[in-house]
């Protein structure tokens, strides 16, 4: 488990979400869920639409398909 904030976005693989069920804004990192917001692990702006390779879905939401 990464530090708070002890990550970059390239050592996240912070990219554009190529599933909709894969996105930050679903991630229970990101704070708040806005369009625009933070992540407890990954450094600087999030967007609610990318992924990165830290992502863990929310409480009560199924995991994504072959996770």
């Amino acid at each position: 488990m990464p530090m708070v904030w002890g990550l970059s976005k390239s050592a996240a693989n912070y990219r554009p979400a190529t599933k909709p069920e894969l996105r930050c804004a679903d991630c229970k990192f990101m704070f708040p869920r806005l369009a625009i917001g933070g992540c407890r692990y990954v450094r600087g702006v999030i967007h609610a639409g990318d992924f990165c390779d830290e992502f863990v879905p929310r409480p009560g939401q199924r995991p994504p398909a072959g996770s």
